[in-house]
């Protein structure tokens, strides 16, 4: 049992009941205790409270009252009444309003203890069936995705939402498979590596709270649904959204929002046309100008001048038409470097830009022996010295690899070659090396260190460190003093 709040104006009675309670043995996360019913609902208003265990005569609002008040809560508590009245009115109001059990004081600690194991049964026995549920309804929506659904199946469908979720409506969201997510306490369902994607289905009431909470980045939501029928194209709009956050690198898009940018016929073939030059250039002295004009039709999608979707499957076709032209021109023990990922893999487009720029550098360094020359290790040298003396500043490869006049992918190449790490993660080890000297050494606070070693998001430097430490910012501290 997660929490237990106990409304009783007498403190001692109250006190007498916590302790009983946390000595009973169920498992109680949390035990809160109030004066009043005005007091109570604010709590059971603000949070999700599991058990109630409350009196039935109280000041300014009584059990009565409370108990209807409950009523109207989204999530209802299972609620037990502890009262000094042995009056039959009483105890049959209380059950017309969904009361659990009604006790009569003075209340024996094996009356506690039996009334809390079965409630833990009757909880557990609950999120059980939610769970299956739930399951049933993940295997549902997958289904619908990769295959084609009967009318009978939509129905089941349907009749299977509404038994979990009744007349709710819910949105579907469309997250990167690799953002890090915990099902814990999550009130939807999560189904993962959906075509690539990971996708959420969330009743509306709880998605404004979780969008808050969440550490997920650059996802997609689609407009409420009012039934099941309408998941299909609520994962179509989910996936639309996701491409524009995911070009646009916003936290969070909605499909009310998405670029309704149609490109001509001379777009497209410009694009397509594109393609084939790119692969031709790339292995050239005109690598750098088929670069900038790859990254110019990113920036043109970011700011609505081009289809966010054909940039990305102009894209795709670049990746396909470079693993095929350049299969035959690297050495056998290299072929490996041919593999790539499809760009909605990564979080946003900065962060596949940065590693389509080093797979591109690879398979261009496989082609000469010139990256492992000493006048460029010189130069590598100078740039980790740079680096050293600059981390904390907005620094990326493009400006160090022109700092030291280097090639972009070139320096790609040579820079993972001498340090065994691409760029972005030796700077990002750099930072959070340094984060942690400071957590240890100092008392400035988490903001003010996020700060001083590069990052002005501090949720974004939080989640960075826990990825690398495995710990939060504050419990690494902790754990070192």
């Amino acid at each position: 049992m997660q929490t237990l709040l106990i409304v009783e104006d007498e403190k001692l009675i109250r006190k007498g009941i916590a302790a009983m309670a946390s000595r009973s043995p169920v498992h109680i996360d949390e035990i809160l205790e109030c004066r009043n019913g005005e007091e109570a609902m604010k709590i059971l208003r603000s949070r999700k409270i599991d058990t109630v265990f409350m009196d039935i005569r109280m000041p300014k609002m009584d059990g009565l009252e409370l108990a209807r008040q409950m009523e109207t809560l989204e999530e209802k508590p299972d609620v037990v009444v502890i009262s000094g009245y042995d009056d039959f009115n009483y105890a049959v109001e209380m059950l017309k309003h969904g009361v659990f059990d009604y006790v009569l004081k003075p209340v024996k600690r094996e009356t506690i203890e039996d009334l809390l194991v079965n409630l833990e049964k009757k909880q557990q026995k609950n999120i059980t069936k939610a769970k299956k549920e739930i399951q049933l309804l993940y295997h549902q929506i997958k289904f619908m995705q990769e295959s084609n659904m009967t009318r009978g199946d939509m129905d089941n469908a349907q009749k299977q939402y509404r038994e979990i979720y009744g007349d709710e409506e819910y949105v579907l969201i469309c997250a990167p498979q690799r953002s890090g997510f915990s099902e814990e306490n999550f009130q939807g369902v999560f189904l993962e590596n959906v075509q690539g994607q990971n996708l959420f289905l969330l009743p509306v009431r709880y998605f404004e709270e979780w969008s808050k909470q969440t550490q997920i980045r650059c996802f997609g939501v689609s407009s409420s649904q009012a039934n099941f029928y309408q998941c299909s194209q609520a994962c179509n709009e989910a996936r639309d959204a996701r491409v524009d956050a995911f070009i646009k690198c916003r936290p969070m898009v909605r499909f009310s929002e998405c670029s309704e940018y149609t490109p001509s016929e001379a777009e497209l073939k410009d694009m397509e046309q594109f393609v084939e030059q790119f692969v031709r250039q790339i292995s050239t002295k005109n690598r750098d100008t088929a670069l900038r004009r790859f990254e110019g039709m990113y920036f043109e999608a970011r700011h609505g001048r081009r289809s966010p979707v054909d940039v990305l499957k102009m894209t795709e076709n670049i990746q396909k038409m470079m693993t095929d032209v350049y299969q035959t021109l690297i050495p056998e023990d290299k072929k490996g470097l041919l593999k790539y990922e499809s760009p909605f893999n990564f979080e946003d487009a900065e962060a596949f830009m940065t590693e389509f720029k080093t797979w591109i550098g690879q398979i261009v360094g496989c082609l000469s022996d010139e990256f492992v020359s000493d006048q460029n290790k010189r130069k590598i040298r100078e740039a980790v010295d740079y680096i050293h003396e600059n981390y904390y500043k907005d620094l990326n490869m493009a400006q160090v690899s022109n700092y030291v006049s280097m090639n972009y992918s070139l320096f790609s190449l040579a820079f993972k070659e001498y340090t065994g790490v691409n760029f972005v993660n030796y700077l990002k080890n750099m930072r959070i090396r340094e984060a942690k000297r400071l957590l240890v050494e100092t008392d400035l606070k988490i903001t003010d260190i996020s700060h001083k070693v590069g990052y002005e998001n501090d949720k974004h430097f939080m989640k960075i460190f826990k990825n690398i430490c495995g710990v939060s910012p504050s419990d690494y501290r902790k754990n070192q003093l």
